[in-house]
């Protein structure tokens, strides 16, 4: 009998021996283990036990003797930090690492205050450490990746914020900028004010960049938020390729803009933790070049315990002489008078010891 007519006819086909094939179905289950009890933690737990491929082994509360106990008689291939908190994360994520799991952070604050350390330590143990996929970091790395697999250069990768520069996003972007070497606007991230998010290109001078690729941000596009890159060509384009982009309502060129409107955050957590089982992290913070810094809100005396309310958060080029925000919070007094608007370094402030 014809093999098409067997197979139309349902009758001894070759194919009935042959199992179904699932998509992202794993042959051994992926073992992974999550820390915190935080709403991150909580989603992401129920996304890795949704995802054909993974097993959830375990959810931690964060607390290191618990997470220690757990790690040693439940082994997990993938460890996904999600505790909220800076120094709790750094001792999980080093003993995850220790006991030979890779490692994902769903925090950008870890993966710029600590995410160096953690590399190098990983580095030597065989181990990824990445930014999880659904950060607006881990969207936009992606989308990086993805742009060059297309032929373009990024010139600027940035997000869309409503608000003029909260903090997180100060964290996220030296997180992206730290995992690709990128670098800040001259005098730092610029966020001009625009109407629509198409207005995206014409809203920087972007021949100024040189070579090296910049972030930035944008100011109330309607709707607010989204994530976008700024590319170009790698070479130089034909004809109908260009009108192709054109097609695909990315513009006339030099510069074309990619966008995304939405990060997804633990609805994207498995990609995450497929590429560091293969290998392949999202982003990891391999060439330091900015940090979130503080200045003063206030004048202040020396002997001044320096709280939140007291900092104005700024990205920065990396400073040795200024104390990272994220330390200052940890505890910090100042040891000299300081005007307004003054950096805060090791030489005028003191950090007090924290249990």
């Amino acid at each position: 009998m014809n093999f098409f007519v067997s197979i139309a006819k349902g009758i001894d086909s070759p194919s009935d021996s042959i199992p179904v094939y699932h998509p992202n179905m794993l042959d051994i289950p992926l073992r992974v283990g999550v820390s915190g009890a935080t709403s991150i933690a909580k989603g992401v737990a129920f996304q890795v036990a949704a995802t054909p491929g993974m097993n959830l082994a375990w959810q931690s509360k964060g607390v290191l003797e618990d997470l220690k106990t757990k790690l040693k008689e439940e082994p997990v291939d993938v460890f996904i930090e999600a505790c909220g908190e800076i120094a709790a994360a750094a001792e999980a994520s080093l003993l995850a690492i220790k006991n030979h799991a890779h490692v994902i952070l769903t925090n950008a604050r870890v993966d710029v205050t600590v995410g160096q350390t953690l590399q190098t330590e990983a580095h030597q143990n065989g181990i990824i450490v990445t930014s999880d996929a659904g950060t607006p970091h881990g969207v936009l790395a992606t989308m990086i990746q993805e742009a060059h697999i297309m032929g373009f250069e990024t010139v600027q990768a940035g997000q869309a914020s409503p608000l003029s520069e909260p903090t997180q996003v100060l964290y996220e972007m030296a997180a992206l900028a730290n995992g690709f070497g990128f670098l800040l606007p001259e005098g730092g991230m610029t966020g001009p004010e625009i109407a629509s998010l198409d207005e995206t290109i014409n809203a920087f001078n972007l021949e100024s960049y040189g070579e090296t690729p910049r972030i930035d941000y944008v100011r109330g596009p309607k709707p607010g938020g989204g994530l976008y890159l700024i590319v170009k060509p790698k070479f130089d384009l034909p004809v109908e390729q260009l009108t192709h982009l054109r097609g695909c309502q990315l513009g006339n060129g030099p510069y074309y803009l990619l966008r995304r409107d939405y990060h997804l955050g633990h609805l994207e957590t498995p990609k995450a933790i497929l590429g560091a089982a293969a290998g392949q992290p999202i982003l990891s913070p391999s060439y330091p070049t900015c940090d979130v810094y503080a200045s003063l809100e206030e004048k202040l005396y020396s002997g001044t315990e320096l709280k939140q309310h007291h900092l104005e958060a700024q990205l920065c080029p990396i400073d040795k002489n200024r104390i990272p925000l994220a330390v200052l919070e940890e505890g910090a007094a100042l040891t000299a008078d300081l005007d307004r608007g003054q950096d805060i370094t090791f030489e005028n402030t003191r950090l007090v010891e924290t249990e």
